[in-house]
């Protein structure tokens, strides 16, 4: 019975869904972090906490996977810089867009994954994972849109959304290079990504600090950076390198389909937000789209 409740708490799905949990839960800490502390700031902050936190537990691990793997840095570089990018172009995105085009840009994640793995990496998609993906992506834009068909028709965009899709491509490079990345195990992997997201944050927290719009975190602003660090930084980029180890990186990136609709329903929860039946929709859509995506 207990290997069995193992082995579907580490089955690929579980893991990828508790990612995307912890994501949606990120969504919530950057609308209440506003005015808490500054955007730049969080970002290399937060992966800073990160990467002190593994160092402290797993220092020679960390150390010897640098010093073995010290002709791999530029990959390493080039991971950190996926993962901090990310961030970085959200927050620069959401100055000059609104957060319904936000949500519609995280939501090409998963087909951008796709796209530049058969350019790339040549892997191909069977048709299951081309119609998983649709239906899985039109759940997502529902949640997003809010079920009004009349949202999406009257979109503009603008120069935020193509800073939002740099970004998207930055998570989408990240999650090929996962599928890459050297025989380290998650834990080290993620120590080693930290400090390199770190020092690729850092440069922009610098512009911000001399263009002085640096916010210090206050007391609130430390608690949403300690949440920010050991469930979307930490957690969730475990299980997202370990659902990623199972099933590949094309499958487990659709499972950020899943991250709008968790914002949506931790807003209800937390934030008073109003359920409605797109909600519902909208996770039958995703869920119908991850289960077909999965199918042999």
């Amino acid at each position: 019975m207990l290997t069995l409740i193992k082995q579907i708490l580490f089955s690929a799905p579980i893991l990828l869904a508790l990612a995307a949990l912890g994501w949606g839960g990120n969504t919530i800490a950057a609308r209440l972090a506003v005015g808490e502390l500054s955007p730049m700031l969080l970002v290399s902050t937060r992966w800073l906490m990160v990467a002190v936190l593994l160092m402290s537990i797993y220092p020679r691990s960390i150390l010897e996977v640098l010093k073995t793997y010290k002709h791999r840095w530029l990959f390493f570089l080039a991971m950190g810089a996926g993962l901090s990018g990310f961030n970085i172009m959200f927050y620069l995105a959401a100055h000059s867009t609104t957060a319904i085009n936000l949500g519609l840009m995280q939501s090409s994640i998963p087909a951008i994954i796709m796209l530049m793995g058969l350019i790339v990496f040549q892997t191909q998609a069977t048709m299951l994972q081309i119609i998983g993906l649709v239906i899985a992506m039109t759940g997502a834009v529902i949640v997003i849109a809010k079920g009004s068909l009349e949202t999406i028709l009257t979109l503009t965009f603008n120069h935020g959304d193509l800073i939002m899709m740099v970004g998207c491509i930055c998570y989408a490079g990240y999650t090929l290079g996962l599928s890459r990345r050297p025989a380290i195990d998650s834990i080290t992997m993620m120590g080693v990504l930290s400090i390199f997201a770190f020092m690729t944050s850092l440069p922009f927290t610098i512009v911000e600090s001399v263009a002085g719009a640096v916010i210090l975190p206050s007391l609130t602003g430390w608690l949403i950076l300690f949440y920010i660090a050991i469930v979307p930084s930490f957690l969730s980029q475990v299980w997202f390198m370990l659902g990623v180890d199972k099933i590949g990186s094309s499958k487990a990136g659709m499972f950020t389909n899943l991250v709008p609709v968790f914002s949506a329903l931790l807003g209800i929860q937390l934030l008073g937000e109003q359920m409605g039946l797109y909600h519902l929709a909208s996770l039958a859509m995703v869920f119908t789209g991850l289960y077909i995506a999965q199918r042999p």
